[in-house]
């Protein structure tokens, strides 16, 4: 089997990877509308979603970011080299070391766990610390399954298997979901969602250890090869540790400065991120993730080959970012209003809701290129310079957010992780030129930046016509209600969306834009 793969095989891998991230990120909507209806926006959200995001912090970040960037490139290795059996060595180092290292942490989480909320959230009043201890006493574990599972996942995307992976997170959205329906059904307390998310961490490892025997590895011999193979990954992993997830660092951030906000900021600062997220799970993880075993083999055996895929990465990733933040700002207020709060939340909460999301949106562009761009850091085995660029740009984070808090209130904080996130983008791209001689385009970049908006605004124009000449045929009838603040607006949204997106698409030739992950 050939573990090579060409553009057309990226992008089925990255489908069949989004296709999966997208089921959970629809599941987490379902999630989050029955999260507000069962805990409110109030103390008792804060101090849940506080104590949620602390094993949900330490996947992104410990697990599935800084395990793979570190694990991959090696395991790609071994692989192309025909070593399984020194791969199925370094497993088994590997996972007797950072799973005893999690019980370890999960021990001391455990009785030290008002101190941990207080770290963490050291605004949160009495009322909202005594919600918050047992909360993450029952959570915390959560992470020993999805650690081990990120470590199995690292020798599964070396043979290029990203669907499980990718599929992980909608099983504990399953597993969540169907706990908040038994809440709802019997009148079962909030500690109940702890145990149904535990639930959901242990079907996401029996899934990878399933299909990990299922690509015929094992768990190995521990010899001295394995050993120093695991050294490696160590080394890497506690740069990676730093250096992964600017989204995810600076999002805790925003909680942690956030908790010193009214009771419920902490939870419109998370419903707001996690709307932002979607298209940025969807796409730019789904994305990065194949990309990262694919440049891991490009730098074995080409790696001037970089400087081109750091061009159409970029243009790629603009091309079906933008079209999304557009999407998310035109119907930020109906998020909320209609699916996430409805009438039980007030409409300033709607409001502040709505303008964090279009905040974070104006981002994420650079979000989704900032973790493309580390992994071609990680692929060239190299953690310690992106650790350099992601420490001073969450030091622009955090001054950010006190500055922001400051003057701005709530919306302060989403300012500064924009603000901060685009100067890691700019820094990666300087230090990629000055380190590794991988040149960016710019001229190239934005001479097709410049084509792509003229067609952006020609396609707005028209879908922003079609929607209000539709609305004014009912205007004097029944209908118009359903179209503008019923079920109906969503579905002419999304059918003029899915029009729009289908000539930018199919009309990309007619303003002279040329991607390579779209030619034939």
């Amino acid at each position: 089997m050939s573990l090579n793969m060409g553009k057309r095989a990226i992008l089925k891998k990255t489908a069949q990877a989004g296709s999966a991230t997208f089921v959970s990120r629809i599941l987490g909507i379902v999630r989050e509308f029955l999260f507000v209806r069962f805990l409110g926006v109030s103390a008792l959200s804060d101090a849940f979603l506080v104590a949620f995001k602390i094993p949900m912090f330490l996947r992104k970040i410990f697990a599935e970011g800084a395990l793979s960037a570190a694990a991959v490139p090696m395991f790609v290795k071994k692989i192309k080299e025909g070593k399984r059996d020194e791969a199925n060595g370094l497993m088994t180092t590997s996972f007797l070391f950072f799973e005893g290292l999690v019980f370890i942490l999960c021990l001391c989480v455990f009785f030290f766990t008002q101190s941990v909320i207080k770290i963490v959230a050291p605004g949160f009043s009495a009322e909202q610390i005594s919600y918050a201890v047992p909360f993450l006493q029952i959570l915390f574990p959560l992470i020993f399954f999805i650690s081990s599972s990120a470590l199995l996942a690292a020798a599964l995307q070396a043979v290029n298997h990203f669907f499980v992976p990718a599929f992980a997170p909608a099983l504990l959205n399953i597993s969540i979901i169907s706990t908040l329906l038994f809440c709802f059904k019997f009148n079962l307390d909030p500690y109940w969602l702890c145990f149904g998310a535990l639930f959901g961490g242990l079907l996401i490892f029996l899934s990878h250890i399933i299909v990990y025997f299922g690509y015929n590895f094992k768990f190995g011999t521990i010899s001295s090869q394995a050993y120093q193979d695991f050294k490696f990954i160590l080394r890497k992993f506690v740069f990676c540790l730093v250096g992964i997830g600017i989204v995810e660092i600076n999002l805790f951030i925003d909680t942690i400065i956030g908790s010193y906000l009214p009771e419920g900021s902490v939870t419109l600062l998370h419903y707001g991120g996690r709307f932002m997220s979607i298209p940025l799970g969807i796409f730019a993880v789904s994305f990065s993730n194949v990309l990262l075993s694919h440049f891991s083999r490009i730098s074995l055996y080409a790696p001037s080959r970089l400087k081109f895929y750091l061009l159409e990465v970029t243009k790629f990733t603009t091309f079906i970012i933008v079209p999304a933040v557009l999407f998310l700002f035109f119907t930020s207020e109906k998020i909320f209003s209609m699916i996430m709060f409805g009438k039980n939340i007030g409409p300033e909460k709607v409001f502040i809701a709505k303008w964090i999301l279009i905040i974070y949106c104006m981002g994420l562009v650079f979000f989704a290129l900032n973790k493309i761009l580390l992994n071609i850091f990680y692929s060239l085995k190299d953690t310690f310079t992106p650790t350099i660029a992601l420490g001073i740009s969450t030091i622009v984070n955090l001054f950010g957010n006190i500055v922001g808090m400051y003057f701005w209130g709530i919306y302060g904080l989403p300012g500064s992780t924009v603000l901060s996130g685009i100067v890691l983008t700019f820094l990666n791209f300087y230090l990629l030129k000055t380190k590794y001689n991988i040149t960016f385009y710019s001229a190239n970049y934005f001479n097709f930046l410049g084509r792509f908006l003229i067609q952006i605004l020609f396609v707005c124009g028209f879908a922003l016509i079609a929607y209000f000449s539709f609305l004014n045929l009912f205007k004097e009838s029944n209908w118009y209600l359903f179209f503008t603040v019923k079920w109906g607006y969503w579905l002419l949204v999304f059918a003029i969306t899915v029009l729009s997106y289908l000539f930018i698409i199919m009309g990309r030739k007619i303003f002279g834009l040329k991607l390579y992950f779209l030619s034939k």
